[in-house]
């Protein structure tokens, strides 16, 4: 039996989709204009993240209430949410404790993200459970690096809470390949939490560079490292928005199985 054609996005979807990237590029364009800034501005990342939101749940909507892709839309629709909060409330933080609740609720994105794809598919059996394995192996030794390098200066719950947050990450990775390997058209789910991958761990690095725990406050040193941060702080903030919209996007890749899950706003 042959696969069902991949799905078309309806009207509402790709007026969403349109908005958000036409948000981000906006953004972007002002940024270039303004070389001083090196964030989007804040209404700006706001709408963004907005309507991204809007259209997961919209995604979630569109499921077959009580299958396993509504599960899968409900909970990549529901981390999107967290991670969104969460990432505004370390971004923006002006204590350690709100940076420790964003760090907080993006582990909690992460965690949903994991169960949304573990009960999705096929059992969790042979390349899906390699690739997991792989990769919770990696992010054990990121995490305890993170540790080690950070325990003796920033609070030992902020430093554990950064480190789970990163092995709950690797986990969706390894969980994501896993699915892509055995169901191609969830390409888009790796690729997006590699994306994030990319981005939280320059955070971390922001982080454990910083003795007095804010991300944007700068040691005295200037070493090379030091110097490289500015740079790559920008860059994992430009490319978490299109990581997050690659991670929605798998919401569609859920819909397209089984068929009869699908509903009449996508071609066949």
């Amino acid at each position: 039996m042959t696969e069902p054609p991949m799905p078309v996005l309806d009207l509402i979807a790709w007026l969403l989709l349109v908005l958000w990237a036409s948000l981000l590029t906006g953004g972007l364009l002002l940024l270039r204009s303004r070389p001083h800034r090196r964030r989007l501005p804040a209404w700006m990342q706001a709408a963004s993240g907005l309507t991204l939101l809007l259209l997961a749940w919209y995604g979630f909507l569109l499921a077959r209430p009580g299958t396993e892709t509504a599960r899968y839309a409900f909970g990549i629709a529901a981390a999107t949410t967290l991670i969104l909060v969460g990432g505004h409330l370390a971004a923006g933080a002006l204590a350690p404790r709100r940076t420790w609740f964003g760090i907080s609720a993006t582990a909690i994105g992460y965690l949903i993200i994991v169960a949304a794809i573990t009960q999705y598919g096929p059992d969790l059996q042979g390349v899906r459970l390699l690739a997991l394995g792989l990769s919770l192996l990696v992010a054990a030794l990121a995490g305890l690096a993170f540790l080690l390098r950070t325990s003796h200066r920033h609070p030992l719950q902020t430093a554990a809470a950064a480190a789970y947050t990163l092995l709950l990450l690797f986990a969706a990775v390894g969980l994501a390949f896993g699915l892509a390997l055995t169901a191609p058209r969830f390409g888009v789910l790796p690729a997006g939490l590699l994306l994030l991958v990319f981005s939280d761990l320059v955070r971390l690095l922001e982080l454990a560079a910083s003795p007095s725990f804010f991300p944007y406050v700068r040691p005295s040193h200037a070493g090379p490292s030091s110097r490289l941060l500015p740079p790559l702080g920008s860059a994992a903030r430009l490319i978490r928005p299109p990581a997050q919209a690659l991670i929605v996007a798998s919401i569609w890749s859920a819909l397209q199985n089984p068929a009869g899950s699908q509903l009449s706003l996508f071609l066949s």
